[in-house]
């Protein structure tokens, strides 16, 4: 190309970048312009309303309050938008009523928690003048003290990676001979635009009083020996994803094992979230709570979906829950299926024309599962039943989205309480055994 050429080419890519820049440095001024009349100090008085509906759970003599700030109070309080960062703030109040201090365990509520300085960095900017200072003051007080004396009460804050809708969180202290947990599954009133699909069931409905039956350990293992190889589409004519595992816990809660290791719930499919997932999957952004495309078991769809993303949209290992008709000693049984999604096609079979391609080796997700659920602590026996039974090449068989899948045909059944439990403490069910 001669020289005249470049000219001619460069010449106008040169005034389309000022260009650019100008209308960048224009807009960042307008937004600190608008910023600089709209800031407000903290108001300390915001803390009313999220006090008000604080939840209690004891433990002996520890008491511990707990609320999850909306979006807005947390703008309130601290002074600038911590939404806008993904932070959310937990307030807690603890009142340790015992003879032994209480080490502080911040990582028990948010694997990932931001710490004060974090936060503080997050939040300041230069239009914001003197109001930073006010802000660096708001996020200094807001720290939960390390440790809380004996016979001392301690309030203080824990900011969390933001969730919608609700929230399940466990709040940790060690003593030095024991650790001491309490659970609790807030719902957040006004957090904008985000919701779960879990929020949408009524588990007290599901089965009509009366119809759940309690079985001991052996009727157990047949029942679940017996139930359907796979889940199906809603009319419950075309076979999908093998239903492998079998989770037996105390309710919702046996699912905080599952929110400690960084599973997230789903949201519900809806224009809101079909935008953000086309979004995520163009631009290959992660979408933590991206929806669970709805399988059905026992006539229905999974009341619970549980995943755990990659750094993108089309990266995760995901699984589905349904409550089954019986009980084990009072807990309740779960069965459900789990896979890990490779990646994204296009399809004509449901109307946001998106679903995942799953990996063929779907006990090893299996088994994923089975390692994740061990380092919670959370699992107190494990072993395996009779299930979907084998599926080998060269005839594998296939889920509704047309993917093959591999499988020794077992299911896992994982029992879930408290307290934590190491490796070595971990019973195994002498049941079925997986094949060398």
């Amino acid at each position: 190309m001669s020289e005249t050429n470049l000219r001619r080419v460069w010449q106008p890519l040169k005034r389309w970048r000022w260009r650019a820049l100008a209308l960048a440095l224009a807009t960042l001024l307008a937004i600190a312009v608008l910023s600089w009349f709209s800031k407000t100090a903290p108001d300390h008085t915001a803390e009313q309303s999220f006090i008000s509906r604080a939840d209690l759970r004891e433990r002996g003599a520890v008491a511990v309050r707990a609320a999850v700030l909306t979006d807005d109070e947390s703008e309130r309080y601290f002074g600038a938008s911590l939404a806008d960062h993904g932070i959310q703030a937990i307030w807690l109040n603890v009142n340790n009523g015992s003879d032994t201090p209480l080490r502080f365990l911040p990582i028990v509520t948010d694997p990932d928690y931001f710490s004060e300085a974090e936060v503080e960095r997050q939040l300041l900017a230069w239009w914001r003048g003197s109001t930073n200072a006010s802000i660096t003051a708001a996020v200094a007080r807001a720290r939960m003290p390390d440790i809380v004396p004996e016979k001392q009460a301690a309030t203080g804050f824990v900011f969390t990676h933001r969730e919608g809708g609700a929230k399940l969180f466990a709040v940790g202290f060690e003593t030095g001979a024991e650790e001491l947990l309490f659970r609790f599954a807030l719902p957040i009133p006004d957090v904008r635009g985000v919701s779960y699909a879990i929020q949408k069931v009524d588990f007290g409905n599901i089965y009509p009083p009366g119809t759940i039956e309690d079985v001991d350990l052996s009727t157990l293992r047949d029942k679940l020996a017996q139930l359907p190889c796979c889940t199906t589409n809603k009319s419950g004519d075309r076979e999908g994803d093998p239903i492998n595992i079998v989770i037996v816990g105390h309710g919702l809660e046996a699912l905080f094992a599952f929110i400690g290791r960084g599973w997230k719930l789903d949201e519900p499919f809806d224009l809101h979230s079909t935008y953000r997932t086309i979004q995520a999957f163009l631009f290959r952004n992660e979408y933590l709570n991206a929806p669970i495309s709805p399988l059905h078991v026992f006539g229905r769809q999974q009341e619970v979906a549980l995943q755990k993303a990659r750094n993108n949209i089309s990266l995760r290992n995901h699984l589905r829950l349904w409550l089954a008709p019986f009980t084990i000693g009072g807990l309740q049984v779960w069965v459900g299926q789990i896979s890990r999604d490779i990646g994204i096609k296009l399809t004509t079979e449901v109307w946001y024309l998106t679903t995942h391609r799953i990996s063929p080796e779907v006990d090893q997700d299996r088994f994923y599962l089975l390692q994740d659920l061990i380092m919670s602590g959370a699992v107190s026996r494990y072993g395996y039943v009779q299930g979907v039974g084998a599926s080998t090449m060269p005839k594998p068989r296939v889920n509704l989205g047309g993917d093959t899948y591999l499988t020794d045909g077992l299911r896992l059944v994982v029992f879930l309480g408290m307290p934590r439990r190491a490796f070595d403490q971990v019973e195994f069910l002498d049941w079925e055994h997986l094949r060398p």
